[in-house]
């Protein structure tokens, strides 16, 4: 009796999720001046705030998408170091370590992405237009041979260069798709920094079918460059079956390894025996009772929208951890599996930190949501739940390679920037289980792990 009382008080405490606190660290005035940060609303509902916001070595590091700046930041609010858009000056009249506060200027195109490794090396994406020259077809039936005016045809394409500023904001080297000064990237999607300081560039394309993952050393060199197409590790009867997005790729700290956010869909509707409108086009169609041949189909739909009301077509969500060196997925986590009738909102993918832990994101109502930390292999660590004020815009939400995470609010005036700490989140005691939970646990991470 005693065991079984034991067992409900510490279920009862596992279904209790805990609110953590959030620390409200300082906040930044909105404008353009050196220590202001730009935020631009239009009338059509258009936001453009900070583009990206990361908590690295101590010191937050965001990205002013207005001003086209990026500044390094402490956690009293201390704004120390601004790498702004304007031109280079002279690095010996520039430097002086013995400032507190450093601007540095570099003639950017347009900021993208940011990464900064564990000597607080920034790695800049810088974005750029370029015109590609297409091939022309000559079409030897046309009169209008003057029309290009001996011109070429051009298409528009968004190139980019990482570019590395060393702790004091000084640059230090271009970074193309083959090493220093090459040619630029095309579509970067994500830049990381890996556990031996090497710098991951992961790039897409159009059809978002294709990856290719770069890994450079410290100084610019290339060490690796490997591409991953859709057919790697989504198997065909899968895509004969129910159709698959990818929601994120997630380059990891860990060299040679990627994590896709993958979502599998399957239609509720019956579609075998609809007739599509094309293929009724241009045919002669004779129906004796046209008002009861369509009541019968107004009934059939009816039927079927009755049906499907509330039927999700979500499956499930993966993450999967790709191998680059294997060519194979190493490890699989499944999550919500669709079922009738259930309209609860998303559990979301937000990210990983150093240890690969995953972090799980779902909104309970406007103002509070919950989150869940798995180990790799799938096996619960905490769960969470998260209060957020309703004065301004959150967003920006990260998780750091510690495993603490960060987010700032918009709101009229000032840029407030907030964090959750990492030793109230991943170190905290696991929550007591009962013996049927615990076996429960221990082999679903066995099962995530031989997936």
């Amino acid at each position: 009796m005693l065991f079984l009382f034991l067992s409900l008080v510490t279920g009862c405490g596992k279904n209790r999720i805990v609110e953590l606190k959030k620390e409200h660290l300082f906040s930044i005035p909105i404008g353009s001046a050196s220590e202001e940060i730009g935020i631009l609303r239009e009338s059509n509902g258009r936001f453009v705030g900070p583009g990206q916001v990361l908590f690295r070595n101590g010191f937050f590091f965001a990205v002013d998408s207005v001003n086209q700046k990026i500044m390094k930041i402490t956690t009293p609010g201390d704004v120390i170091l601004t790498i702004a858009e304007g031109e280079i000056k002279d690095p010996a009249a520039e430097e002086n370590v013995m400032k507190t506060k450093q601007t540095r200027y570099y003639d950017f195109n347009q900021i993208g992405r940011i990464a900064v490794d564990g000597e607080n090396n920034l790695y800049v994406e810088d974005i750029f237009l370029q015109k590609i020259e297409v091939e022309s077809v000559i079409d030897i039936f046309s009169i209008d041979t003057g029309s290009n005016g001996g011109e070429g045809e051009y298409e528009e394409q968004y190139m980019s260069y990482v570019l590395k500023f060393d702790r004091l904001g000084s640059f230090v080297h271009k970074i193309g798709k083959n090493g220093i000064d090459s040619d630029p990237f095309y579509y970067v999607y994500k830049i990381e920094i890996d556990r031996d300081g090497n710098l991951i560039v992961l790039t897409g394309d159009d059809e978002w079918e294709t990856w290719t993952y770069y890994r450079f050393s410290p100084d610019g060199m290339r060490l690796e460059r490997r591409t991953i197409t859709y057919a790697d590790f989504i198997k065909e009867d899968t895509v004969e079956t129910h159709t698959v997005f990818i929601m994120d790729a997630v380059p990891t700290c860990f060299p040679d390894e990627i994590v896709y956010w993958v979502s599998h869909y399957e239609t509720s509707h019956d579609t075998k025996e609809v007739k599509k409108e094309e293929d009724l086009w241009g045919e002669e169609i004779e129906i004796e009772d046209y008002d009861r041949y369509r009541k019968e189909q107004r009934e059939v739909q009816e039927e079927r929208e009755q049906r499907d009301q509330n039927v999700r077509d979500l499956l499930h969500y993966d993450l999967l951890f790709y191998n680059l060196q294997s060519g194979s997925i190493d490890n699989t986590q499944r999550w919500e599996m669709g079922t009738e009738n259930q309209v609860e909102t998303t559990e979301e993918f937000i990210g990983l930190d150093g240890n690969l832990n995953c972090f799980f994101w779902k909104y309970i109502d406007r103002n509070k949501s919950v989150i869940t930390i798995l180990r790799p292999d799938g096996s619960f660590i905490t769960k969470r739940s998260f209060l957020f004020d309703d004065d301004g815009i959150w967003m920006d939400l990260e998780v750091a390679t510690d495993g603490s995470i960060s987010a700032v609010k918009v709101d009229e005036y000032k840029v407030h920037f907030y964090r959750w700490r990492s030793d109230n989140l991943i170190s905290y005691k696991q929550d007591k289980l009962t013996f049927g939970e615990f076996i429960k646990d221990k082999a679903e991470g066995f099962r995530n792990a031989n997936r």
